[in-house]
């Protein structure tokens, strides 16, 4: 996502939405833009954080790295005791 290419895009928003990112745009001395571009990869970013501990689960259980459901029920009452 680092590259100098760039691509304009346009989408149509609630104008509250709009206004606050304008105003956050003047508090952190930055452009709309940058704004937008920072909370589009942070978005993407988390997107794909999530989508990889899904996998990561997915290849627990095809693995069978998995807990049954009494040994779970007895951590959590092992739990409560403490």
């Amino acid at each position: 996502m680092g590259s100098s290419t760039k691509q304009t895009i346009s989408a149509q928003i609630p104008v509250e939405l709009a206004s606050a990112v304008e105003q956050l745009a003047r508090e952190m001395d930055r452009s709309k833009s940058w704004i937008i571009k920072e909370a589009l990869t942070a978005m993407l970013a988390e997107r794909e954080r999530r989508h990889q501990s899904v996998q990561a689960g997915l290849d627990d259980v095809t693995e069978g790295r998995v807990i049954g459901h009494a040994q779970m029920k007895h951590f959590a009452s092992q739990l409560k005791k403490e």
